[in-house]
Formats: structure tokens, C-alpha cells, sequence
């Protein structure tokens, strides 16, 4: 409640007087001085009587001090009550002390005593003398609750705001107030909400300009709740907007390589993005596409009847795909149908029967929905079919498991109940057939035990009988290829008997030293017979020492002429070696340096008798009066090495000049001075530029170095 305020400045009446006579004084101010000496002159001065200064006067100042004080104190009794204990307040306290201590509870700012306030003033009748001061109390209190609903407004919750300011009574002055306060809140917030919502739909576009507009606009709303917390929550919504968009499209660069690698990585990365995001729609979309691409892939490689490669390539497609399950019953419905394909597969029985119960279970519950896919279309009625065919198989199985003759015909005889019009008949005719091996095997088994008994003994007569025995397993019979084997090792060890003796007298006679008798007896091993190689080894080696023995004196007088520089005659020692024998390499080899020797002395000996030629001047500059680089215009004869001896810096001898046993001279005889030779003296029967040098001492068995006469 306000209480009036007094205003307690005294005035005296000296002050009084002044301040009534000032106008006077300020009109007469101008008068002159003789003027005023005469009013003053006509004043009659005001005088009491004697006897109101006593008793009279006293009293008077008593009534005057009583009245004053009563005065007052009746005033403050009326305006000035005392202040209610809030707290020991009850129903029977006058409504002054409600409405006080209504109004201050709501100073705390709290909703709940403004509700109690506004109750409390609501139930009083119209006409109640605290009316009027209820209503000036109504509109602090209504101002209140505004702020409060503002505070609310600002954190988003305009519904709350609005329930908040109903709390005042519609049908109060004070609500006028607060019905402008609720429009300006609806309107403002009605602007923000479609700004807002314009933003969203800008950004489910991928127009980000746009969406970048509409938060401007947000900004500059006259609250907080848009301006700000909206505003804020739109830019960072369109920032990873732009960033889930940017991440899109780099696994789109890596889908255009349409490689099931780079697909199932174009999908891991289109994951990534936030599901919150609106580009979400989008990435889920390109999943499902790249999903159908892995799926279009994998059923090229079901049309090249490859399954390893459909079931890698549709594994590819991962579990969060809208694809999934169809990329599963894709690779269900290929390996049923490889069932068919592959019908001898390496799976057990039960394996596939697990695959076919499967894949009906798949069929029942995809009903109509078939795969896209006509490669990969499996009907119940052939997966039926084969789960029947399996189940009599599976049962023929365990009975041809008992190995018996008489078993396995009887589950012969199951399997081939399954005729060419059903889906297994592959299968039951693969197993028929296995199961007739199996009784061949069973029936031929005894006859190659019996055999290989009768081999134990090691005797040529053992093996004799255990080959006839083995010989009763007939062409195209399972242990046929067993028996022949068993056979031809047997017939291997008789010959080894047989042969034995003769190989070990023949070893005897080398040892002897009697080698062509040891060659004779070697020899009658027949070239078919278990031990022909190694009687062959042995003939070889001992031909090799009787040849070596007969050419070595042949070739030692060769080196002895070629010593004595008759480098023609150690040619035609040396050729009485025929091709193929022990020593012919060699001797081959010594006559290549031989003729090469002999060639060049016949080249320099030649050089004088032809004209000077300016291009060969300096062609014989060396000590020897030979040069390699500059040969003179000299034929060599043609020789040949049978042995194959080739040297390309060196001429060729020629065998075929040379007949056996005696030797033909070839075409150049020893070299002897020239008749019309007239620079140069006479040469030698034998000449020869520079001496041989000394060959090596030969022996019997070390032939000497072919280039020891290429110096």
C-alpha cells in the first residue's frame, strides 16, 4: 500500500511576509525617496492589548499543541496501519492483510503466489472497498508474469508463455496488457517458425544460398529464441550439411569405377554420413543403388555358373543396405541352384539338405516377391523334389556304407529309382556308378591278395604264378591299373634274376682285364631287360679304356711330329682317329691348332711374291711378320671338325681330305722358295717363323693343350 506523502517544510511568518511583500517592494522600487519617507510617515502601527500576552495566550498555545498532535495522530491511525504478521495470517484477518501479504509474495518472481494473488482478487465482489487498489495491484502483477513468459519465450516454449499470462483473468483490466503481449509473441514467433521452416526445406534442396538467406533473416528477428538460438542452430545444421554432401560425392567418384571393390567403399563412405542430416535421403538412395550394381555384378559371375565369386562380390553388400536381405537370398538361391548344377559336389549329404530346407523356408516366406534375377529363379516345387531325391539317397548311402556286395547292389538298386525326370538323377547315377566300382573292387581284391602272396617268395616261379593271378583282373575293372602295375614290377624283378649272373660274370672279366670278353657278356642283356642300362654303363666304360688303349700311341706320335715342327704329318697321325672314338676330341682338337699353326707360316712365307698393296704396307709390323688384323690374300683350305670343334678365329680342318688307313697329302705340300723369288732367300724344307715351342710331356691317359701351338 502507498502511503501518501507529507511535506514537512515550515515557513515562518516573518518568511510569509516577505514573501507576500515582494511584489510591493518590487512595484515601489522605483519610487524616489521624498515618496517614501511620506507613506512611511502615514502607517498606524498594529498593537495588542496588554492582557492577551498572559493567560489568554498560554492557552492558546496549549490548544493549538493539542490540536496539532491529535490531528496527526488521527492521520497516521488512517493511512499508516500496522504491518501484518504474513505468517500467523489466517482466514479471519481483514483482505488489507491478504492483498499485503498476496503482494509480497509475488515479489519472489515466482508463478505460483502471482496464481494465489490473482485468485484471491478474483473472488472478491465488485463493489468491495479494496477494489480499486486490487486492480492497481492486478497490473504489477500481470507485468510480472509477462516477463516471466518472455524469459520462457526466449528459451523456445511459447505455449508455456502463453499459459503463464492466462493465469490473468480475461475479464480484467489487466489483461488487456497481456492479450497485446500474447499477439506480438504469436506474430513474431509465427514469422521466425516460417523463416525457420523455409530454411529446412532449402537445405533438403541442397540450395545452400538459399538456406544461408533464411539464417540471415532469422538474425535480425526481435528474439533471442530466433535471432540466436535458431539462428545458430540453422548454420551449424548447414555447415554439416554441406560436409555430409561433400562426402557423398566422393564415394560417387569412387562408384564410377563400377568395380565391386570401389562399390563396397563408395558405401562404407556414404555410411559415414550423420543420419540426422537431410542428405541422408540421398546417401541412402545411392546405397541402394550401388547395392543393385554389386547385386547386377554377382549375377553375371551366377551366369558363368561361378558361385565362389557371386557369394564373394553380393557379400559385399553390407547389412545397413536397403539390398541386404535380397543380396542373402541371392546367394541362397545360387547355391541351390549349383546344387543342381554340381550334383557330385563336395558337400556332405546333410549339407545339402541344409541348403534345400533353407532355400524352401526363403521361397515360403518371399511368396510372390521373387529376385529380380531370372538366372537366380528357383522354383518350391524343384526344391522339393530335390530335398525327396536327397532323403532316398541319403538312405541308399547308408546302406552301400555296409560294403558288401549284395549291400551295395541293393542301394544299386534304391538309387535307381530316381528317374531321368527328377532333379537328382545326376547324383543317384554318379553314386550308381561309384557303387559298381566298389563291388569290381571287392570282387578283384582277392585275386591281387592272393598274388602278392605268392610273390613273398621271391622266386622266379613265385612271381611267375603271381603274375598269372594278377593277369585275372580284367581290362576296365578299378584294381586294373593296380594289377598291372603289381605285374610289371614282378616281371621286372624276374628279369633282374635272370640277367643278374650274366652282368656280374661280365664284371668279373673287367676285373680280369679281359674287356672284350666283359663287352661280349654285357652285351647279351637284352635293350627291354630290367638291368640293359646298367650293363650299357658298364660296356660304354670299358669301350672307352680298349679305345683309349689302342688310339693314345696314335696320338702320342702326332705330338712327337708336331714337335719336330712336320705339322702336316702330326695331321695325318692324328686323323687315323676316327669319329667316336674315346680320343677323338682331342685329336680333333690338336689337329684345329695344327692347321691353324701351319696356315699362318704358309701366309707369311707367301707375302714377298705379291704386289705391294699400300693398304697392307703395315701389316706386318710385328715380330713374328703376322698380323691377325691384316690377313694377306690368302685361300685357306676347307677342313671340318666331326666332333664339332669350332673356332672362329682359327681355320677348319676338313676330315673327308683324308682317307683311311693311309694318309692323303692335302692340297699344299711343305712350303719351298719360290723360283722367281728374287727379294727373299730360299726357305727351309720346313719352314717355319718362329720354332714350336716344347709341348707338355704327354702320358698315356693326358692328351696335350689343343692352343699349346697357337702362341
Amino acid at each position: 500500500m502507498t502511503m501518501p506523502q507529507f511535506d514537512k517544510t515550515h515557513v515562518s511568518p516573518s518568511e510569509t511576509n516577505q514573501e507576500v511583500s515582494s511584489p510591493i517592494l518590487s512595484e515601489n522600487a522605483l519610487e524616489t525617496p521624498v515618496e517614501e519617507t511620506a507613506k512611511t510617515q502615514k502607517k498606524i502601527p498594529l498593537k495588542l492589548p496588554a492582557w492577551f500576552w498572559g493567560w489568554p495566550f498560554l492557552w492558546l498555545i496549549v490548544l493549538l499543541g493539542f490540536g496539532t498532535m491529535g490531528t496527526g495522530a488521527l492521520l497516521w491511525l488512517l493511512t499508516m496501519p500496522p504491518v501484518p504478521n504474513c505468517e500467523d495470517i489466517s482466514s479471519l484477518s481483514p483482505d488489507s492483510e491478504h492483498l499485503y501479504c498476496v503482494d509480497m509474495a509475488t515479489k519472489s518472481g515466482k508463478i505460483e503466489p502471482l496464481r494465489q494473488a490473482f485468485a484471491l482478487v478474483a473472488s472478491w465482489p465488485a463493489d468491495h472497498p479494496l477494489q480499486g487498489l486490487a486492480q492497481k495491484k492486478m497490473q504489477e502483477w500481470s507485468q510480472t508474469l509477462i516477463t516471466i513468459a518472455e524469459k520462457k519465450i526466449e528459451t523456445g516454449n511459447l505455449e508455456d508463455a502463453i499459459a503463464i499470462v492466462n493465469i490473468v483473468p480475461k475479464n480484467t483490466p489487466a489483461y488487456e496488457s497481456v492479450a497485446v503481449a500474447i499477439e506480438g509473441w504469436k506474430n513474431n514467433w509465427g514469422q521466425g517458425q516460417k523463416i525457420y521452416d523455409k530454411a529446412q526445406e532449402a537445405m533438403k534442396a541442397l540450395d545452400w544460398s538459399k538456406a544461408f538467406e533464411y539464417a540471415q533473416a532469422l538474425s535480425k528477428l526481435n528474439n533471442s529464441h530466433w535471432s540466436e538460438k535458431r539462428f545458430n542452430e540453422v548454420m551449424d545444421r548447414l555447415s554439416l550439411e554441406r560436409q555430409g554432401n561433400q562426402r557423398l560425392n566422393e564415394a560417387r567418384e569412387l562408384a564410377k569405377e563400377n568395380t565391386p571393390e570401389k562399390l563396397a567403399e563408395a558405401i562404407a563412405l556414404a555410411n559415414q554420413i550423420d543420419q540426422k542430416l537431410y542428405i541422408q535421403a540421398g546417401a541412402i538412395k545411392e546405397i541402394k543403388n550401388w547395392s543393385r550394381s554389386l547385386l547386377d555384378l554377382a549375377t553375371k559371375q551366377l551366369k558363368e555358373k561361378n558361385i565362389e565369386g557371386l557369394t564373394k562380390i553380393a557379400g559385399l553388400v553390407p547389412n545397413y543396405s536397403p539390398l541386404y536381405s535380397e543380396a542373402q537370398n541371392l546367394i541362397l538361391m545360387a547355391e541351390v541352384k549349383a546344387l543342381s548344377w554340381n550334383q557330385a559336389s563336395s558337400k556332405s549329404i546333410w549339407q545339402q539338405m541344409a541348403i534345400l530346407w533353407e532355400g524352401q523356408a526363403t521361397l515360403d516366406k518371399m511368396g510372390n516377391n521373387q529376385l529380380p534375377y531370372e538366372e537366380a529363379k528357383v522354383t518350391s516345387t524343384e526344391v522339393s523334389g530335390q530335398i525327396q531325391d536327397l532323403i532316398s539317397l541319403q538312405l541308399a548311402t547308408a546302406v552301400a556304407n555296409i560294403e558288401h556286395p549284395l549291400a551295395l547292389q541293393l542301394a544299386i538298386d534304391q538309387a535307381q529309382m530316381i528317374t531321368p525326370q527328377q532333379p537328382r538323377r545326376v547324383h543317384a547315377q554318379t553314386l550308381v556308378a561309384h557303387w559298381r566300382k566298389e563291388i569290381q573292387r571287392l570282387e578283384d581284391r582277392p585275386y591281387l591278395a592272393l598274388a602278392q602272396r605268392l610273390a613273398q617268395t621271391e622266386t622266379p616261379e613265385g612271381y611267375s604264378l603271381a603274375v598269372q593271378q594278377a593277369r585275372q583282373v580284367a581290362l576296365g575293372r578299378p584294381l586294373r591299373v593296380e594289377a598291372q602295375t603289381l605285374i610289371a614290377e614282378w616281371n621286372k624283378r624276374i628279369e633282374i634274376i635272370e640277367d643278374q649272373p650274366v652282368l656280374n660274370e661280365a664284371l668279373a672279366l673287367a676285373k680280369a682285364g679281359n674287356l672284350s670278353a666283359a663287352i661280349d657278356k654285357a652285351s647279351k642283356i637284352g635293350n627291354r631287360r630290367a638291368l640293359y642300362k646298367q650293363a650299357q654303363d658298364k660296356v660304354f666304360g670299358w669301350v672307352a679304356t680298349v679305345q683309349t688303349a689302342e688310339d693314345r700311341p696314335i696320338l702320342d706320335r702326332a705330338y712327337n711330329l708336331a714337335k719336330k715342327g712336320n705339322l702336316s704329318g702330326a695331321i695325318a697321325e692324328a686323323t687315323q682317329i676316327r669319329y667316336g672314338r674315346a680320343l677323338y676330341s682331342e685329336a680333333q682338337g690338336a689337329v684345329a691348332g695344327w692347321a691353324a699353326e701351319r696356315d699362318a707360316s704358309l701366309a707369311i712365307q707367301q707375302a714377298p711374291t705379291e704386289p705391294a698393296r699400300p693398304v697392307y704396307q703395315d701389316s706386318y709390323s710385328n715380330d713374328s711378320g703376322y698380323s691377325n688384323n691384316s690377313e694377306p690374300s690368302y685361300s685357306e683350305p676347307s677342313y671340318s671338325n666331326d666332333s664339332g670343334y669350332s673356332n672362329n678365329s682359327e681355320p677348319s680342318y676338313s676330315e673327308p681330305s683324308y682317307s683311311e688307313p693311309s694318309y692323303s697329302q692335302p692340297s699344299y705340300s711343305e712350303p719351298a722358295a719360290p723360283p722367281t723369288q728374287e727379294i727373299a732367300p730360299a726357305p727351309a724344307p720346313e719352314p717355319a717363323p718362329e720354332p714350336a715351342p716344347e709341348p707338355a710331356p704327354s702320358s698315356e691317359n693326358n692328351a696335350p693343350d689343343p692352343n699349346l701351338f697357337l702362341e
